[in-house]
């Protein structure tokens, strides 16, 4: 059969859209699926659909599409539905080019079941629809999560479906309790969420990961609060929060005043997220109400036991407590929430054996969530619906007569073209228990869903008419692939309130032409293939391996046939060659996939971004390589790696902002590791750890302060820079084990040969510093001291020569007369740290005047001194005789955690 969704936008991120690529691509193992979006502002979908389900648009929205949709007059118009929100015109999202496009769609589609994602796709469903399919509603929030104006419109719009699915089962029960009368089938289908690919975590990192969006229901703030709490106690333990959203600058604000700073991390959206999960011990869902918990299954999916509140819908449904996760009870008071949740962290932080048992139950439960037992469900549902309906007589009949008052509001001249269908049997209250199993929709089912009509004659005269009004016409589609409609009209009257003439749209030149060069191209395109210049784009999956090497695997389809090479290019670096790893030929492929490994050992990479490639040997023809999947997790426990002469060698592969692979390696004869910053009355207090030369010259120095200790080195930019130079001397934070002073008298005038990886490195923690346990075996030193340094706030001013702004670079020298080494984070998994590893400024005194300390496109510490406005006091960060209390809050000390 064919089963159609409507998104809102296919192209963008979130749980609804993540749902519906999961079950879309289940149910088109034995159907016919298509997406429609309503709107389309992008090339390509922010998430995989499955290349079995077509995905097409009704609004195009990219400036550059030859059928761009937003001069069009009706773009400009509200919609004469309900709007779900105040700025949904402006954003586009609810428009009378909307309305129109998705009465034609729905009043000439040919379809056996058509389902709708959200409230006003579901408004339209009902008010548009016709009764040749079935037609069901989704509720991928909670009928209490709405406010009263969507909650009425929606519940209107449900007595004129077939089925309405919930994603809880209490959720389903509040609709059924809500709405006592309706015929409508309301029951519950869980969300798909498939098995990952992703290699599961062991749960060794010291990091708890959440992820969401950052709205208010889901209660970061309350995970901020109970984490401050977590920290005092363990340390050594970080928090990594990713997703987007409006809480965004209130969350920042938070984690300042907590003293969280270098504690916990704000790490953006990110997509596939279950690398992300798979880094964590410990995920975290603090929500005060969720109606499904997709973050919960997906963590669990990856092996990571889940904290989540013990709020309605989802979580309990879920979560075994105590057994493939905890449940921390919410109650009135706030303060309590907040203790019991920072007792359940703990509870898993501090018993390694709990975490992982819960973590291989999780993995079990996650199997109930699988996306062909989900489809199974809904083919029972519909299967169950078309018996009803030919029980009835009434499939594939004209809707019933229009809505009463409290449906949905009907538009001008639509009264009859859409209504309730018939009734599809009072089943409600064996909804309740939730359809199970695997089975298909039967048959005769589907046969007599073929013998559907092909709808309402008046509802499609409806939509002809305003069809010509909004400058498409009906049945004709684009040149443009994945969109449903482009042809234009004539600029004729809309048919409605009085008729008022529409001005025919602009033709650009681009629309002009594209007629005529596409052809063109294709012939072109066409050409170059049949002669062999051209290859498909390569596609990788990418994991660290457990030695730090990187184990590449790409699609054989997407190879050359002929020999062909994996080659990394160093980012604007002439000269600097390139580096290559000759390709298995694709008849050597496994399961579709080619494997090649870039070795730690002997394989050299300078300083710089490398690029991934695919070259065909033959004429040396490349092709970037895209990322689908980069898995990091093993870089947060890994030791150091230690290259020749001891350099310090990391890589970190990593997605580009455009979708494409890279490595980012960093090659340092010596550097200084920042493995703690802190922010008091006074000042930073920076703690770093020594490694490669600079470790072995720290052991050299002797401990004589200040004159013969390590000191903070601060190279200014611009203008008069060595005027506005400065030094501060610091001190060693620990002593080197007997061991390692014995290895260094018999250290050879270099560290040794390259071996790949040695010495301590991030640790369980994810960070540079030395392990607690001094390396007993007597191996070269990889990592020296720590180094502590006190850096006043005023220092900065001082040197800045009245100038009210100026940029340092720090180094660290281990010694009096040693050469400094920069102070940076380079190991762990982030190749860019400059928009997650945050320090607030810090205003001096009553001024005008701030610093700050950030992180380079390099990675490298680097501290600022610049003019704040008065009439902004604390908006980017705090002063700095308020960071005291902060940081005794965090509990801030030897080491960061997690990254």
């Amino acid at each position: 059969m064919k089963i159609v969704f409507l998104l809102d936008n296919a192209y963008g991120i979130g749980g609804t859209i993540r749902s519906t690529v999961n079950l879309s691509r289940a149910l088109a193992d034995r159907h016919q699926v298509e997406v429609v979006s309503l709107r389309r502002a992008r090339e390509e979908p922010a998430l995989t659909f499955d290349p079995r389900v077509t995905l097409t648009s009704l609004i195009d929205l990219r400036r550059s599409s030859p059928g761009y949709d937003g001069d069009d007059p009706l773009h400009q118009r509200p919609s004469e539905r309900f709007t779900e929100g105040a700025d949904h015109l402006r954003r586009g999202i609810s428009t009378r080019l909307v309305d129109v496009r998705v009465r034609e769609l729905l009043s000439t589609l040919r379809a056996d079941v058509v389902i709708g994602t959200r409230p006003k796709v579901n408004d339209y469903l009902a008010a548009y629809g016709t009764g040749s399919y079935l037609r069901i509603g989704q509720e991928h929030l909670t009928h209490a999560m709405h406010n009263p104006h969507i909650r009425t419109h929606q519940d209107a719009a449900i007595r004129h479906l077939d089925a309405f699915v919930t994603v809880s089962y209490a959720d389903a029960a509040d609709y059924r309790a809500a709405l006592p009368d309706t015929t409508t089938h309301i029951t519950c289908v869980p969300n798909a969420v498939p098995q990952t690919p992703v290699e599961p975590s062991d749960g060794r990192a010291r990091l708890v990961v959440a992820a969401g969006r950052l709205i208010k229901v889901k209660r970061y703030d309350r995970l901020l609060r109970a984490f401050a709490l977590v920290a005092r106690e363990h340390p050594e333990w970080s928090l990594r929060l990713y997703g987007r959203g409006p809480q965004h600058a209130a969350l920042r604000a938070l984690i300042n005043e907590l003293g969280l700073y270098d504690r916990a991390f704000l790490m953006g959206a990110h997509s596939p997220i279950e690398t992300e999960w798979a880094k964590g011990a410990v995920a975290a869902v603090s929500s005060d109400a969720e109606s499904f918990g997709m973050t919960l299954v997906e963590a669990m999916h990856c092996g990571v036991p889940v904290v989540s509140t013990d709020c309605r819908y989802g979580p309990g449904e879920i979560i075994a407590n105590g057994q493939d996760g905890l449940l921390s009870p919410l109650g009135d008071d706030e303060q309590t929430n907040i203790r019991a949740y920072a007792d359940a962290l703990l509870q898993l932080i501090e018993d390694p054996r709990l975490r992982h048992r819960m973590g291989q139950a999780a993995l079990e439960k996650a199997e109930r969530y699988a996306p062909r037992r989900i489809a199974g469900e809904y083919e029972e549902l519909i299967e169950q619906l078309l018996r009803a309906r030919a029980a009835a007589g009434t499939l594939g009949a004209p809707n019933a007569p229009a809505p009463t008052a409290d449906a949905p509001l009907m538009p001008p001249g639509a009264a009859g073209a859409s209504g309730a269908a018939a009734p599809a049997g009072a089943a409600n209250a064996a909804g309740a228990a939730g359809a199970a199993g695997a089975g298909r929709a039967s048959a005769a089912a589907r046969a007599a869903a073929g013998n559907a009509t092909a709808g309402n004659a008046a509802a499609e005269a409806a939509a002809t008419a305003e069809t010509a009004a909004s400058g498409k016409a009906a049945g004709q589609t684009s040149g443009a692939p994945g969109t449903r409609s482009s042809a234009r009209g004539s600029g004729t009257a809309e048919g409605r309130a009085g008729g008022a003439a529409v001005p025919r749209p602009r033709m650009s030149l681009r629309r002009l032409a594209a007629p005529v060069l596409r052809p063109v191209v294709r012939r072109v395109r066409a050409w170059r293939k049949a002669r062999g210049g051209a290859f498909a784009r390569p596609t990788a999956w990418v994991r660290v391996a457990d030695d730090g090497s990187l184990v590449v695997r790409l699609r054989a389809e997407r190879l050359p046939r002929q020999r062909s090479a994996l080659v990394l290019t160093a980012r604007h670096r002439e000269g600097e060659p390139a580096v290559r790893f000759p390709l298995p030929a694709r008849d050597q492929a496994a399961d579709g996939w080619t494997e090649v490994r870039v070795p730690r050992s002997g394989t050299h990479l300078a300083e710089a971004r490398w690029d991934a490639y695919v070259e065909r040997a033959s004429d040396g023809k490349r092709r970037r390589v895209r990322a689908e999947l980069v898995e990091t997790a093993r870089l947060l426990t890994l030791p150091a790696p230690i290259g020749p002469g001891g350099a310090l060698t990391p890589w970190t592969p990593y997605t580009t902002s455009d979708g494409y692979l890279a490595v980012r390696a960093w090659r340092r004869a010596g550097h200084a590791e920042v493995t703690s910053i802190a922010l008091d009355a006074r000042g930073y207090t920076l703690r770093a750890a020594l490694y490669g030369e600079a470790a072995h010259a720290s052991l050299l120095a002797g401990r004589t302060e200040p004159a013969g200790g390590p000191a903070l080195v601060a190279v200014p930019r611009g203008k008069n820079a060595e005027r506005r130079a400065f030094e501060l001397p610091g001190r060693f934070g620990g002593s080197p084990s007997p061991a390692r002073e014995r290895a260094l008298g018999e250290l050879p005038g270099e560290f040794g040969p390259d071996n790949g990886v040695i010495g301590p490195g991030p640790t369980a923690d994810g960070t540079g510093r030395p392990p607690a346990a001094a390396d007993e075996t007597g191996a070269p030193p990889a990592a020296g001291d720590e180094v502590v340094v006190e850096l006043p706030y005023e220092l900065p001013a001082a040197f800045a020569e009245g100038a009210g702004k100026g940029v340092w670079d720090l180094w660290l020298r281990p010694g009096e007369g040693l050469a400094p080494v920069r102070m940076g984070r380079l190991l762990g998994d982030l190749p860019d740290r400059k928009k997650t590893d945050v320090t607030p400024r810090a205003r001096l005194g009553g001024s005008d005047l701030a610093v700050q300390l950030y992180f380079s496109v390099n990675n490298n510490l680097v501290l600022t001194l610049h003019t704040v406005p008065q009439e902004q006091p604390g908006a980017a960060g705090a002063r700095p005789e308020q960071e005291q209390s902060r940081t005794a809050a965090a509990g801030t000390g030897s080491g960061r955690a997690g990254s």
